[in-house]
């Protein structure tokens, strides 16, 4: 019921509120619309908040005809098997009844009105929203991680996008190299039967030719040979000098030097013939010229050898006559002090040093230089100055020759540098002491006759560790 107000100006309206069980007439003043809107939420939510409790606690629920004007409910529990609603006792009733508000019941209440407990007043949505987001706010910031651990994780991410970076640019960089040097023709003409070689899976052998040319229009015999064998297993490097003096048979070409096999039919005929000859396996061929070998050393830093006073007087007139000429400088630049002494020899001079011939026990002494100059080298990759190495590689890559896939190229590239340092270096040469001697040609050229099979034998017993009469892919475990 309303009336309206005794002032006609002012839009308001006096409800008469019905009371609630227990309590007073209350009378309430307030704007009309906000009064209606104010209830339509108080009813949605009420409305609201039932429904939940109905899903939540399956419970039926009957509205008891004397306590209906007062809108409170009995929740009568009923036993399974029974039709009969279970009664609680008098004492529990009078425990659980709760008023339904700290003002005295009316007057008019009857006493089943009384002794029955109103329903739990229902939370409102709204407060029932803001206490769950409350606590997600308090459960976040239990589970929120440290400040240690933040930096920590952003610290090792860091550090993986640093290293992907670095990886990125040096591949970058052996990949730009690798694409200068120049690919040796293989027509496949000779080929030897894979059965009859000596193999590990865990070696690889890559031959190293030392082209004695002055030019790269033209190809001269091979001044050195070295079978560089990786060893991943046995974690070491060897280096086998091939004795250039080695009479031996040439496919196609009858009996000559080893060396002649190059100026024969290039780094294909000359692999062929060391395989023929020893049962090696070859991976790969390298082939380097003279102003390869000193850019490559000059790549690196220089080497440091020690020398005789005898051995740097003849540098210095290898650089005088040769060296010099062929790399476009002065006659007497980069000449070494005559004295014994331990020098940090620059490209050049280690070129001069690997060719000294006429001191000491004349070419076998002269592959022992040879395999000194690769050792120090191999030693220097892990101290290279980037920018040294960067004008260095330029100049020396276009005088690299070789026939490795780029892929094979690109994965040395990738572990020579990190492995070059650690594993262990050891030289051999070939022919071995006690299976060679001095002979001469009908036509008075000198010439070293050696005992292939004993050879053979010598490079089985200490690259593939096996006294076995096969070598496919047996080693033991006894090392030198």
């Amino acid at each position: 019921m309303s009336y309206k107000d005794s002032n006609d100006n002012q839009d308001t309206m006096k409800f008469k509120v019905p009371p609630q069980a227990g309590q007073t007439r209350v009378y309430r003043t307030g704007d009309i619309e906000s009064e209606k809107k104010r209830r339509a939420e108080l009813s949605a939510a009420n409305k609201k908040a039932h429904d939940t409790l109905t899903m939540a606690v399956p419970v039926k629920e009957k509205v008891n005809e004397n306590t209906a004007q007062t809108g409170t409910t009995h929740k009568k529990r009923r036993v399974a098997g029974n039709s009969q609603p279970q009664k609680r006792p008098a004492s529990a009733q009078n425990t659980a009844a709760r008023p339904a508000s700290k003002s005295r019941p009316a007057s008019g209440t009857s006493a089943s009105q009384r002794s029955t407990a109103p329903a739990k007043p229902v939370r409102n949505a709204e407060e029932k929203e803001y206490s769950n987001v409350k606590v997600n706010k308090k459960a976040a910031a239990a589970n929120r991680p440290k400040k240690k651990k933040s930096r920590a994780g952003l610290f090792i991410r860091l550090f993986i996008v640093a290293l992907i970076s670095v990886f990125l640019i040096y591949s970058s960089v052996a990949l730009y190299y690798i694409s200068k040097i120049n690919p040796l023709e293989v027509s496949g003409e000779y080929v030897n039967d894979p059965d009859t070689m000596l193999y590990s899976s865990e070696i690889k052998n890559i031959l190293i030719i030392g082209e004695d040319t002055r030019d790269t229009t033209t190809r001269g015999l091979s001044d050195s040979m070295i079978l560089l064998s990786i060893n991943h297993k046995k974690k070491r490097f060897q280096m086998t000098s091939f004795m250039r003096d080695i009479y031996t048979e040439i496919d196609g070409c009858g009996s000559d030097k080893l060396n002649a096999a190059y100026a024969y039919g290039g780094s294909e005929l000359l692999k062929d013939t060391i395989e023929d000859n020893f049962k090696v396996r070859i991976d790969g061929c390298v082939t380097l010229n003279f102003q390869a070998v000193a850019h490559l050393v000059d790549a690196v830093g220089g080497v440091q050898i020690t020398v005789s006073a005898d051995e740097a007087n003849a540098i210095n007139e290898i650089l005088y006559n040769e060296v010099n000429e062929i790399m476009g400088d002065d006659q007497y630049d980069s000449f070494l002090p005559v004295a014994d002494g331990t020098f940090l020899m620059n490209g050049k001079q280690a070129l001069s040093y690997s060719r000294i011939r006429y001191i000491g026990d004349a070419d076998f002494e002269r592959t022992q230089r040879q395999r000194t100059v690769i050792t120090q080298m191999m030693k220097r990759i892990t101290k290279i100055r980037p920018t040294q190495f960067s004008k260095s590689m330029n100049e020396a890559m276009q005088f690299v020759g070789s026939d490795m896939s780029v892929t094979d190229m690109y994965f040395m590239s990738l572990y020579l540098p990190f492995i070059a340092g650690r594993y262990k270096m050891e030289q051999l040469r070939v022919p071995a002491e006690g299976t060679w001697s001095f002979d001469e040609t009908w036509d008075g050229m000198s010439i070293l006759t050696v005992d292939f099979y004993a050879n053979t034998e010598y490079l089985r017993n200490n690259i593939y560790l096996t006294e076995k009469d096969t070598g496919h892919d047996e080693d033991t475990e006894e090392d030198e």
